[in-house]
């Protein structure tokens, strides 16, 4: 029997993981701070303190840290003032020949101390120029592993160590140690729940002699869905009506842990006390994941949130930056937004949604001052677009974001690089200030305790289960995905067109071309073709990445397993019209298995081959219109939710 809508009334208790409300049920029960995953995540907004009677809330005043001041006017400026009429007075003394050259000196004078333009003072300005010309621009990051880590901080290296009682690499520097731990499970193929992480500010060990100075950064990155790469064509436009652009199509979260060189401590002394910290982290994170990254997984993260395809080089000009074929640029916030507003508390979620190819954000906190009454907190966010053009719409957008929460940031004209550094997973403060001193702008730590920093909530839309919540499968991943759907050719053309809006380049290895020419005319993208290929020919087509990972849809008949190792960020589908004693190996070693309604004899060979017992008799009970979604012997249950421009390019998605 089946419910309302199609969906399987009641299932057998073979495992708790078939079960999907009885799962999610006790696992919201189990684990604090996790939550389903809603499709409101990344540019929705909501107002719930404006479901009752309306009233202003107090104003909040944020802290302004003023070093170096005398009645909110800088020494130097007062200084500078004082030498300025002094010149004056002598030069007035001395003639007019002299007064006038004093003059121009006292205007020069007082123009670069005064004199303020977007924000920044002039010898602000002349400081930051002098920096720029002061230091490297270009570097061909090809060329080792290591090339990129030396452009963006000189002098560091990755070592191989101990963290936690498992071995992992640490980032070794002239000012300190930093080890980073990877949020989330990024190999997961169901991004069911979102993880609630908790603020950095939180994580850092109180002030005191027990501790070295130590830094928390959390790092998060996302690019929206429908990619940037997808554009306007008929895969974004189809996907937009799907989703309504409130999921991401990729994200990861990274933690980096530093520990400052300070009086009394020796290296040795640092690194036990990095170790000890991580392993209070990691219970602290729990139910999290969180996994220290090894020397070859840090270099390879460093890169990917570099946007470094190894293409080209990574070179710095004043108005930004560019790695490989990323144009990027760099912003620090400077005024916060009142975190007592529900759409404050979701900015950063709400940043990874920019209309970017790619959007980082970094919250950094510590360390600590001596007395532990201030702590240094930061927030630099990094665009990234193939073009100007569109680096330019982004940035609009961020300020216009801001703009609506009251909030400002500033542009880092002449220190991108420094900003490139900021955002990648370091542990570098934003500045090259003394320990414990506050920046120029804070923020009460109680007020960061509500802001939702969300993990684990990207990927590949495959419909709605009951609740009409979107299944979200991680079809592209760091790792390769092997997959097999068992239902025919528009099932699988309708998971080719959501792939391509999430910015996948999709090649088809097919015995009938005929069924699939309709569909590449009708789905093609500007500049973007899909490949048909015959069997047997060897695919000659550059590797995945994490904004343009590759989808590799095989319709060639029964094939074998693929034992083989392969690269990360890409997916081989082996498409099915009928499940057969020959496919049991390939479904049995696949990542994820897609099963439209099945024969009775098709879902006792599915459910002997994985294990599903009494599970798989519900295989054959389900909607034409549905998906039976396997991973790991669990079974979820997705209704595709055919937009009417897929139902105009592939029709009914049924067998058949």
């Amino acid at each position: 029997m089946s419910g309302p809508g199609g969906y399987p009334q009641a299932r057998p208790p073979l495992d708790a993981a078939t079960s999907y409300d009885e799962r999610r049920r006790k696992k919201s029960r189990t684990f604090e701070g996790r939550r389903r995953v809603t499709a409101q995540m990344a540019s929705g907004r909501s107002f719930p303190e404006l479901s009752g009677a309306g009233r202003q809330l107090p104003k909040l005043r944020t802290k302004r840290v003023r070093h170096g001041r005398i009645f909110g006017i800088r020494i130097g400026q007062l200084v500078s003032t004082q030498v300025a009429a002094a010149v004056l007075l002598i030069g007035a003394i001395n003639g007019p020949i002299a007064l006038a050259a004093a003059s121009f000196v006292a205007i020069i004078m007082l123009s670069v101390t005064w004199l303020r333009l977007r924000r920044r003072w002039a010898f602000e300005w002349i400081g930051t120029a002098m920096r720029f010309s002061g230091r490297r621009h270009a570097a061909a990051v090809n060329t080792s592993p290591t090339a990129l880590l030396e452009f963006v901080s000189p002098g560091s290296r990755i070592e191989q160590t101990e963290l936690a009682g498992d071995p992992a690499a640490i980032i070794v520097d002239a000012l300190g140690l930093t080890a980073v731990l990877e949020l989330g499970d990024p190999t997961g193929m169901l991004a069911e729940e979102v993880s609630a992480v908790p603020s950095p500010v939180s994580l850092l060990p109180p002030a005191g002699t027990e501790h070295p100075p130590c830094r928390i950064q959390l790092l998060l990155t996302g690019a929206p869905a429908p990619s940037l790469r997808a554009g306007g064509g008929t895969p974004a436009n189809s996907y937009r009506q799907l989703t309504e652009g409130r999921l991401l199509g990729y994200s990861r979260a990274f933690l980096a842990v530093r520990v400052l060189q300070a009086e009394g401590w020796s290296e040795e002394d640092l690194r036990r006390a990095l170790s000890g910290l991580v392993r209070k982290l990691l219970r602290r994170l729990s139910p999290t994941p969180a996994r220290p990254l090894g020397e070859t997984a840090a270099l390879r993260v460093i890169a990917e949130l570099a946007h470094d395809d190894g293409v080209g080089q990574a070179q710095e000009t004043w108005p930004g930056l560019r790695v490989g074929t990323m144009t990027q640029a760099t912003f620090r916030l400077s005024r916060w937004p009142d975190m007592r507003i529900e759409t404050s508390r979701r900015l950063v979620a709400r940043m990874l949604g920019l209309p970017a190819a790619a959007t980082t954000v970094s919250l950094g906190a510590g360390p600590r001052s001596f007395n532990g009454a201030d702590t240094a907190i930061d927030l630099t966010i990094r665009l990234a677009a193939p073009d100007s053009a569109s680096l330019s719409v982004a940035s609009q957008a961020l300020r216009k974001l801001l703009a609506n929460e009251r909030a400002t940031a500033r542009r880092l004209d002449g220190e991108h690089l420094d900003g490139l550094t900021t955002t990648l997973p370091l542990g570098m403060p934003t500045t090259a200030a003394m320990p414990g001193r506050a920046a120029s702008v804070t923020i009460e730590e109680s007020q960061l305790e509500g802001l939702d920093l969300p993990v684990g909530n990207a990927g590949l839309m495959l419909g709605q289960n009951r609740h009409k919540d979107p299944v979200i499968a991680r079809l592209f991943r760091p790792e390769q995905t092997r997959a097999l759907l068992v239902g025919g050719v528009r099932c699988a053309q309708l998971m080719a067109l959501r792939a391509m809006a999430v910015g996948a380049r999709v090649v088809v290895q097919t015995a009938r071309p005929q069924a699939w020419e309709p569909f590449v005319r009708g789905a093609a993208v500007p500049g973007e073709a899909i490949a048909v290929i015959p069997p047997g020919r060897a695919l000659d087509i550059p590797p995945g990445s994490a904004l343009n990972p590759l989808l590799v849809l095989v319709d060639i008949g029964p094939v074998g397993a693929d034992n083989r190792p392969g690269a990360g960020w890409q997916a081989t589908m082996v498409i099915r019209d009928d499940f057969s004693p020959a496919d049991a190996d390939v479904a049995s070693r696949a990542d994820l298995l897609l099963v439209q309604p099945l024969r009775p004899q098709e879902a006792q060979l599915v459910g002997a081959a994985l294990g599903l017992g009494e599970t798989a008799d519900w295989l054959t009970k389900i909607r034409p219109d549905m998906l039976g979604v396997i991973n790991r012997r669990a079974v979820r249950w997705a209704v595709l939710s055919q937009t009417p421009i897929e139902s105009q390019l592939i029709g009914p998605p049924v067998r058949g």
